[in-house]
């Protein structure tokens, strides 16, 4: 039972031992102030002893201290006296003593008026109600496998209550005495009424308790029928009774009216039950008829299991997957889609996930492989969902034929491989072209330093022109040569580690501080940097280029000014370097980014155009991408994005 529902159920045992403590205590002061109201009820009745009263307040408190788990022996011990004290009633009843348990707080004046043989005396159907329910409390706790004999035993106090409440309602003194015992008080009757279904409601799925708590169809219609069926039996019969009792109609009128009555009400009231329950089926079949659909339209092979790893349920997907025809499946083991391999532990481990079920997930990054009906495995990829229902925890399976990714993985994993060869062997290519480019240059360099060492007064004004030109030329080439080897180096020894930005910014400005001063610039860090996870050494290099930029494409005669932040936009660190230089056409926005493309003249503006194509493949390191903002003559801002690597 859910621990809701018991809760649910005790709150309403305790609330019917309140209420038996309360009539208790009434008749309690009923003694002590002599009012025979509270004592018997009516004038004619009998009236409920002291010794009866203070059974029904222990009891009441035990039954409420027992639906606390930690006040187990106040339970014991408060039961244990009522027992004892019921026991030496009945003995006195049967040996014929008297122990003075009867009189001991109250003398019970009214009975010795009447000569009663036994003033203050419970009756012994009483005290013999009482040990039942007091040794039934004690005893639960002990032999736990004999619950339902202690349930019946209060079904039985209970029935017992009814038929002494029908006496009284029918005025029948043989049912409240039980023909051969003294009589029982009206209030204690409803006190083992009230008391008896409180303590069957500790154990609610047990006995007749059991058919009027459960959660199931037929527990529904039990509740809905015993409850209306009894209050239409109680009014005819009480009507019956009237009708005799005051001589309305003859016996055999009485008798038939009766029998038709009931046979109608009881029509009405199971034609009622009939509609509510083919309403709840109605909706029952619904529902299993858009959970049939749901399964059978899902994408992946479904198996729902039991317990013991029965299969119950498998959708159309299924069918095609492991080429079983659904009644080859259901009734089967979970095993029968097993491999052989592991078939002979499967079955361990399936009953370890029963004793803690859980949604779990399987073949993620492992090998994990099915069998089909012709033996054939293939990988696959599993979830587990437990599902717990009237029969148990069922475990719904869903299962993924990953083949296909498994190609597509070994063909990428292949790509990866020729990449790196191909990357590799550029990288060699690179090393290779460059030294072989170098190596001509440097020649041609020496042979011009030669000439102009060697024949210096053959050399005249215009020779020098040309040799300074091809020196120029040779320098430029060099400046070339080493350019793509960076670039082909960037990232290649990249370590990932923790950085603050600001203290990067912070020496980069160090670093170029002779040319800021030379330039007057004024550099103002506009927000707070953020520290990540990224490049160091590249992160650098890449605020190092764009400030270097700013300072080097600036306008004559105007003051630099150069603002560095940054923001965060859409779980991205967004930074942006912007100045107030000559800015750039809006048509090149994108161009300026590709290596070797220049906007300027080298005679204007010195460089190799490869700072900004190096700072593209350091942004896209980081997870992010690099662009420009700009105004041709207004000036530009760079932004580029981080993401939040781990």
């Amino acid at each position: 039972m859910k621990l809701k529902n018991k809760l649910k159920i005790y709150n309403y045992a305790r609330i019917l031992s309140l209420s038996v403590f309360l009539l208790a205590f009434l008749v309690i002061i009923g003694w002590i102030l002599d009012i025979p109201l509270l004592k018997s009820i009516m004038p004619d009745y009998i009236s409920m002893k002291l010794n009866t009263a203070l059974c029904f307040i222990i009891m009441s408190t035990s039954l409420i201290l027992e639906t606390f788990p930690k006040k187990r022996t106040i339970v014991i011990l408060l039961n244990v006296f009522v027992a004892t004290l019921c026991i030496l009633t009945y003995s006195q009843e049967v040996f014929g003593y008297d122990l003075g348990l009867d009189q001991l707080i109250i003398m019970d004046l009214d009975a010795i008026s009447d000569k009663s043989p036994y003033p203050g005396r419970m009756s012994p159907i009483t005290a013999i109600l009482f040990t039942i329910l007091s040794l039934g409390l004690i005893l639960q706790r002990y032999i736990n496998k004999s619950l339902i004999v202690i349930q019946y035993a209060f079904n039985l106090v209970t029935i017992m209550a009814i038929i002494a409440l029908i006496g009284y309602l029918y005025n029948a003194p043989e049912f409240y005495t039980l023909s051969f015992l003294t009589s029982m008080a009206v209030h204690t009757s409803l006190g083992f009424l009230l008391l008896s279904i409180a303590m069957s409601l500790l154990h609610p799925h047990l006995g007749i308790m059991g058919i009027l708590t459960g959660d199931k169809v037929g527990n529904s219609i039990a509740r809905q029928l015993f409850s209306k069926i009894c209050i239409v039996i109680f009014v005819f019969t009480y009507l019956r009774y009237l009708s005799h009792k005051h001589k309305l109609v003859d016996t055999e009128f009485g008798t038939a009216l009766l029998t038709i009555s009931f046979i109608l009400v009881s029509l009405l009231i199971i034609w009622e039950a009939t509609e509510n329950i083919n309403k709840k089926d109605a909706r029952k079949r619904l529902a299993e008829e858009h959970f049939r659909l749901v399964v059978e339209s899902a994408p992946n092979a479904l198996i729902m299991s039991d317990g013991s790893g029965t299969i119950r349920l498998v959708n159309e997907q299924a069918e095609k997957m492991f080429g079983y025809k659904r009644e080859n499946f259901i009734g089967q083991k979970v095993e029968l889609i097993v491999p052989n391999s592991i078939k002979s532990t499967h079955h361990h481990n399936r009953n370890g996930y029963h004793k803690a079920p859980s949604n779990r997930y399987f073949g993620a990054g492992s090998e994990l492989y099915a069998k089909r009906s012709d033996n054939s495995e293939f990988p696959v990829e599993i979830g587990l969902t437990p599902i717990r229902t009237e029969n148990g925890t069922m475990v719904l399976a869903s299962i993924i034929d990953i083949t296909k990714r498994k190609k597509q993985e070994s063909i990428i994993n292949q790509q990866v491989i020729e990449l790196k060869i191909k990357n590799q062997e550029m990288e060699q290519f690179n090393y290779i072209a460059s030294h072989d480019l170098q190596e001509p240059l440097r020649t041609l360099s020496n042979y011009i330093m030669l000439l102009e060492e060697d024949y210096p007064e053959q050399i005249n004004d215009e020779i020098k022109i040309h040799l300074k030109t091809m020196e120029n030329a040779v320098s430029r080439m060099n400046l070339l040569v080493r350019s793509i080897l960076d670039f082909g180096r960037l990232g290649r020894d990249k370590k990932l580690e923790y950085i603050d930005s600001k203290t990067i910014v912070e020496d980069v400005l160090c670093d170029l501080s002779s040319l800021i001063n030379s330039t007057g610039a004024t550099i103002i860090i506009d927000t707070d940097l953020p520290k990540f996870n990224g490049y160091e050494i590249e992160f650098r290099q890449l605020f190092q280029n764009l400030i270097n930029n700013a300072l080097k494409f600036r306008k004559k005669d105007v003051p630099v000014e150069i603002n560095i932040g940054c923001t965060m936009v859409e779980n991205k660190y967004e930074f942006y370097v912007k100045d107030n230089g000559i800015g750039i056409n809006t048509r090149y926005n994108n161009r300026v980014f590709e290596i070797f493309k220049r906007l300027n003249k080298e005679s204007e503006f010195k460089g190799d155009g490869i700072g900004l194509a190096n700072c593209k493949k350091i942004a896209e390191m980081h997870g992010g991408k690099i662009w420009v903002e700009s105004t041709l003559g207004i000036g530009s801002t760079f932004k580029f994005t981080t993401s939040k690597i781990k």
